[in-house]
């Protein structure tokens, strides 16, 4: 069984949504591919949280990245979630990683890390435009950073909670949206509760509790409508088949000079540590398949 599921609801009477999410499996296997410090590691884990919850509060389908550049001794650390089908029963997958220069002691602080830090918040979506947003890492945490993003960029009161253990990570996330049943005294009010009953959640309760659970022990008053809870998989996607297209994309001319200098062409992933190896012969069948499948599309047309 797993705990890996994102739980999202919305208030049938307010202009407020949110999600839910557990990420233990998926968070424990990613770290436990990379040796990270301690402050990397819950940073990064928190990262993983809040990109599901954003593509789950956008509904996107496509990818979105959450990622922190910096002049600490963190100099890069990303997450990103994919959504490939509004099937609920498909998973969100997630994967992650960061680039760490120097030494960063046990209780480093976010601004110790990220000095003159960038949160960059990057959308993609299968079928639309582009969007990216950038601000300061200018908080004091990463959860009052994603907040701070929001009220700059939006415009739109978002409350997040985040949690990171040695068996997991989890997040909360409210947002109000822009009026569209009630006026904007009642809504104000309407955000004041639910933002204040939401601060009473604790980190234990965060970190322990299924999402049900959570939603009863904060709003059993409220009315709350409770959509298809959707898994989440760590899972990243790279491929041989992905390896070979980028091999074929160098052009045959590079693909010789470096077989000349070496047996083979190597690729390794850094996001899950994969390998993968192509030497000669292997090169060779991809550019000629390649040649073949441009000339089966010239004769067609």
């Amino acid at each position: 069984m797993t705990n890996d599921t994102m739980q999202g609801f919305m208030f049938t009477d307010m202009d407020i949504r949110g999600v839910h999410l557990r990420l233990d499996q998926g968070v424990k296997a990613l770290l436990e591919q990379q040796d990270y410090p301690a402050p990397v590691a819950r940073l990064l884990a928190e990262m993983l949280i809040v990109a599901c919850l954003l593509s789950a509060n956008l509904k996107l389908r496509g990818h979105l990245s959450v990622q922190i550049r910096g002049a600490g001794p963190l100099k890069w650390v990303m997450a990103e979630c994919r959504q490939l089908s509004d099937d609920p029963e498909q998973p969100f997958r997630v994967k992650g990683m960061a680039q760490v220069d120097d030494t960063i002691g046990s209780h480093a602080s976010l601004a110790e890390m990220v000095a003159d830090g960038r949160l960059i918040i990057t959308i993609e979506p299968d079928q639309g435009q582009r969007y990216q947003g950038i601000v300061m890492v200018d908080q004091a945490t990463f959860s009052e950073c994603i907040e701070s993003y929001f009220y700059q960029s939006e415009q739109l009161p978002t409350h997040i909670q985040l949690v990171s253990t040695d068996d997991g990570a989890a997040g909360f996330m409210l947002q109000r949206l822009p009026q569209t049943m009630s006026d904007e005294s009642q809504a104000d009010l309407d955000w004041e509760l639910i933002h204040a009953l939401a601060s009473t959640l604790t980190e234990h309760e965060l970190a322990q509790l299924p999402a049900n659970q959570v939603l009863h022990r904060l709003f059993h008053d409220q009315q709350v409508k409770v959509f298809t809870p959707r898994p989440v998989l760590q899972q990243c996607d790279c491929s041989r088949e992905r390896c070979g297209a980028a091999i074929v994309g160098l052009g045959r001319l590079a693909v010789d000079e470096i077989l000349e200098e070496q047996e083979a062409i190597i690729i390794d992933c850094h996001f899950c540590n994969g390998h993968y190896a192509f030497d000669k012969v292997d090169c060779h069948v991809l550019l000629e398949q390649d040649v073949m499948a441009a000339e089966t599309i010239t004769a067609v047309h």
